[in-house]
C-alpha cells in the first residue's frame, strides 16, 4: 500500500484537484483523509498495488499541482 502525504493550501478546490489527479490516471484510492491545520490542509491518500517507483513519480507530479505545497510517499512502517 502506497501512502501519499500531501500538504495543500486551505482551498475548497484542493481536495477535488487531488482526487481528480488520481481519477485521470484510473487510480482508485482505498482511503483519503483530510484535516485542516492552520493555513494548510494535511491530506493522506492510500493507494493499493502501486510499484514504489511509480508512487514516487506520482508524488513528484502531485507536487506540481496548483495549491499543493508538498507531496511525498510515506516510508512504510
Amino acid at each position: 500500500m502506497s501512502r501519499f502525504q500531501i500538504d495543500a493550501l486551505v482551498d475548497p478546490q484542493s481536495l477535488p484537484r487531488i482526487a481528480g489527479f488520481f481519477a485521470q490516471r484510473a487510480i482508485i484510492p482505498a482511503e483519503m483523509i483530510m484535516r485542516v491545520a492552520g493555513e494548510r490542509m494535511e491530506i493522506e491518500v492510500a493507494v493499493p498495488g502501486l510499484e514504489p517507483a511509480r508512487a514516487e513519480v506520482i508524488a513528484a507530479k502531485l507536487g506540481e499541482v496548483f495549491a499543493i505545497l508538498d507531496a511525498r510517499v510515506a516510508a512504510p512502517v
